[in-house]
């Protein structure tokens, strides 16, 4: 962002995003036994549903779709996040640059992994985002800059998610009438896509929305509680005082840098479909039934809205009961769909659960490693070292 003069509100607003964001993601760092736990629970969770799952249907046709499992229907989920990973680093480096920070592509890599890896050890895999704001604070970057950054993220998934569904919800309507019980899952998806945007469209337009919110709820049990847990009774404070630099920070990218954020919009897309893909060939070589991509990607995007409603770490469990509720329907293989969806899930997620661990375990993260040049250019100006 352009350097300015700081009102004393400005100022005010990003030393408390620093320590927020710091806070939150030091509570994190601070509890590797709990991170342990989360990871167990997760995949205890994920084997308990699919064991289920599998007791349910019929085992013998469940049994005999796995023997004809080959391992590119493995290897291909887990290489999609990958890519993933890569097209994210360099939607980063476009946004950043807004922000005239030339962040590196290794801390970008590394941020994208180490957010997958949160998420999916955090109930409804919420804590990735914070945790992203941490590390781009602890590396030197602007604080408020970064939580725009990363807020704008989920602003950009929802509209991305929201066109999906208005452009192929022909395609999904037809859907609609193979998925059996999976109906309900999709109906709710397209209520939480609404509802979703709706509340993000207001935080977006009107970000103090949140510190109003967080002063209301102070005296409150739960802002006692949130007192207990942040050991900080001065938090609704500080996410007031927070939140009108995020507003400030709103503004400047999205209104002076509009095109910036349609081409991060289109990469996004990019994202889901390739996310997408990672399910949709392992079903139909599976399944053998021909399914049109666009319906898929429709039911796709609205089952992982609906699945982060159950609080399990990086909603294990819930994501195998929507997707083979809806595709068992669609395919009329439910032991087909789940086969496909557990080759998914093990290469999209427990695979990437131990390289994200490994990542976040093994490579350490210098502090401060980022400073403003004389062009007025934010740079790394340091290798990472133990913090």
């Amino acid at each position: 962002m352009p350097e300015t003069p700081r009102t004393d509100e400005q100022e005010l607003a990003r030393a408390a995003t620093a320590e927020l964001a710091a806070g939150s993601g030091s509570e994190a760092a601070r509890k590797p036994k709990k991170l342990g736990k989360n990871i167990l629970i997760a995949v205890l969770a994920g084997l308990f549903i699919n064991t289920l799952f599998g007791l349910l249907l019929d085992y013998k046709e469940l049994l005999a779709t796995l023997s004809r499992v080959r391992v590119w229907q493995i290897a291909l989920p887990f290489f999609t996040i990958v890519l993933v990973y890569i097209i994210d680093s360099l939607r980063y480096l476009l946004v950043f640059r807004q922000f005239h920070v030339r962040l590196s592509f290794i801390d970008a890599f590394y941020n994208n992994i180490i957010g997958y890896f949160i998420s999916g050890i955090t109930p409804s895999s919420a804590g990735g985002q914070p945790f992203q704001v941490y590390h781009f604070t602890k590396l030197g970057l602007d604080s408020t800059a970064s939580t725009n950054i990363v807020f704008s993220r989920l602003m950009v998934a929802n509209l991305a998610q929201l066109a999906v569904v208005i452009i192929f919800i022909r395609n999904g309507i037809n859907l609609l009438g193979t998925a059996g019980n999976g109906v309900y899952i999709l109906g709710l998806g397209m209520l939480t896509t609404i509802a979703v945007s709706v509340i993000l469209f207001f935080v977006f337009v009107k970000p103090s929305i949140l510190g109003q919110l967080a002063l209301k709820i102070e005296g409150t049990k739960l802002g006692h509680f949130i007192s207990h847990r942040t050991r900080d009774e001065h938090w609704a404070e500080k996410m007031s005082t927070w939140s009108f630099g995020l507003r400030d920070s709103f503004r400047y990218l999205w209104a002076g840098r509009t095109w910036t954020m349609i081409l991060d919009l289109i990469l996004f897309g990019f994202d889901q479909v390739i996310w997408a893909f990672g399910l949709y060939y392992p079903l139909i070589a599976l399944a053998g039934t021909p399914i049109h991509f666009g319906g898929f990607l429709f039911a796709f995007i609205l089952c992982g809205l609906v699945s982060a409603y159950v609080p399990t770490p990086g909603a294990s469990g819930s994501i195998e009961t929507a997707y083979a509720l809806v595709l068992g329907g669609v395919t009329g293989s439910p032991g087909a769909a789940l086969s496909a969806i557990i080759l998914w899930r093990l290469g999209s997620y427990y695979l990437h659960l131990i390289v994200g661990g490994l990542v976040y375990s093994l490579v350490p993260v210098a502090r401060g490693c980022y400073a403003k040049g004389a062009d007025g250019t934010v740079r790394k100006i340091s290798v990472p070292s133990s913090p």
